[in-house]
């Protein structure tokens, strides 16, 4: 039974020819305190899954420094985002279920 699953996962993503990943327009603020330390990573369209936004937020918050090297006090930024991700086997099937509705 496995092996029936594996091979008709492997037809639907060999015959779709389907793009294999797919980006999504976001962006980021940061704002800073008196002492210009990040108070806050608030992002413009949550994903919607706390525990993605909260990897994304870590990730881009690593980056602030050096996209910002010194940030002022008291100051608000804005930083354009474009999030890559790979196309899964349920973003497939789902796309075929619109389809035939």
């Amino acid at each position: 039974m496995k092996a029936i699953i594996s091979a008709a996962c492997a037809a639907v993503l060999l015959l779709s020819g389907c793009e294999t990943t797919k980006t999504t327009q976001n962006s980021v603020t940061f704002k800073t305190d008196k002492y210009r330390r990040v108070t806050s990573v608030i992002l413009a369209k949550p994903s919607g899954s706390e525990v993605m936004d909260a990897s994304l937020k870590r990730a881009v918050l690593t980056r602030f420094h050096t996209i910002v090297p010194r940030p002022l006090p008291n100051r608000t930024y804005t930083q354009p985002l474009v999030l890559v991700t790979p196309t899964t086997l349920e973003d497939y099937t789902r796309g075929d279920l619109k389809k035939t509705n």
